[in-house]
């Protein structure tokens, strides 16, 4: 019993603040890969020292019923053991507790009382708790809002090496929120959390680098960082590293290589990336030319809301490009476009209309 017990408690000594997907491994080699109504012998030895009070151990066990973790899935009676190791000052449980009230999951959702449990985990130093109570300040989620105090906690938990902090503390340097506006500094807290692997911080590097944003304008640096965060399957990486190959800005100009990057994008919902590999078929640039699958995939960005691809169906449809013409559904983009204020669509509609 102790052995497994004492396995856990290294592991969350050894993870601490670590990532969530790398814990429900650990504890799926230990209690199985999906619920059962019968546990294993693990897992009952784990329910056990949870029922004697132990505070670590009822997280532990909260977590796998959050999860699924060799029980069935059950929000609320994860919600349970979280609150019984809360209430005890356990802050991971304080933190998981606030988690729950913030998403409306095994509890209806409450941003007052998430707050107040992210507030007690953060007063006792936990990162990932710090980073979401400056979230709730930024937002004004449950408390009032104060971006100043945001930064703050930000902070705390950035100094600790949270990726999630530390590129929200970049993002507030560099739009001059809860602190004055320092470009360079905000490139000091993305790239801490780019070497540490966390994609949406590369990708804001790698805008930094194109930009000359608090770093010399230098192309091929931007790509590189786009490049480690489209490897790691970010759509917004790699529909930049696809700009990047289209307008040979850093990397020689590659139409296919460009194309490559916007499907992947594209696949994953990106409307911009949808609204690009859009033109790659209509004009046959890194892939035949198709004008049925460029409709097609104006029409998935349309349909998002992309105010361009909007306007680009509409053109569809008013000269029989890749469908049927059709004046009236033409109408029908060029108006969902200049609803947002789209001028080209605007225009299009008021001859339409003459």
């Amino acid at each position: 019993m102790n052995d497994i017990i004492q396995e856990i408690r290294d592991f969350i000594r050894e993870n601490n603040n670590g990532d969530p997907q790398k814990f429900i491994s650990f504890l799926s080699s230990l209690f199985g890969d999906s619920g059962s109504d019968t546990p294993n012998e693990n897992f009952s030895i784990l329910k056990s020292k949870a029922e004697e009070g132990d505070p670590e151990i009822q997280c532990c066990l909260g977590f796998c019923y959050e999860n699924g973790i060799g029980v069935p899935e059950d929000k609320a009676e994860a919600v349970n053991w979280y609150l019984k190791a809360a209430n005890q000052g356990y802050a991971k449980a304080q933190h998981n507790l606030g988690v729950s009230y913030a998403k409306g999951v095994g509890v209806p959702e409450d941003m007052t009382k998430a707050a107040n449990w992210f507030r007690k985990a953060a007063d006792q130093g936990n990162a990932p708790a710090q980073a979401n109570l400056g979230i709730c300040y930024a937002l004004g989620a449950g408390i009032p809002e104060d971006k100043a105090e945001a930064v703050n906690w930000y902070r705390k938990a950035a100094e600790q090496g949270l990726t999630k902090a530390q590129f929200n503390l970049a993002f507030c340097y560099a739009n001059g929120e809860g602190v004055p506006e320092d470009k360079a500094e905000a490139v000091n807290w993305y790239r801490k959390a780019a070497e540490q692997g966390y994609a949406p911080a590369q990708v804001n590097l790698g805008l930094c680098y194109v930009l000359g944003a608090g770093v010399p304008e230098d192309k091929a640096e931007a790509v590189n960082w786009y490049r480690k965060a489209a490897e790691q399957g970010y759509a917004k990486a790699q529909y930049s590293l696809g700009v990047s190959y289209d307008n040979g800005a850093g990397v020689p100009e590659n139409k296919a290589e460009a194309a490559k990057w916007y499907r992947k994008a594209a696949e994953q919902g990106d409307a911009e990336a949808q609204c690009n590999l859009a033109f790659c078929y209509l004009n046959g640039e890194g892939v035949p030319k198709d004008k049925a699958e460029a409709a097609n995939w104006f029409r998935k960005a349309a349909e998002q809301g992309d105010a361009d691809a909007q306007n680009n169906l509409g053109n569809c449809y008013y000269d029989g490009i890749g469908v049927p013409e059709d004046k009236a559904e033409a109408a029908n983009w060029y108006r969902k476009a200049a609803e947002q204020g789209h001028k080209e669509a605007a225009e299009a509609l008021k001859r339409l209309s003459e």
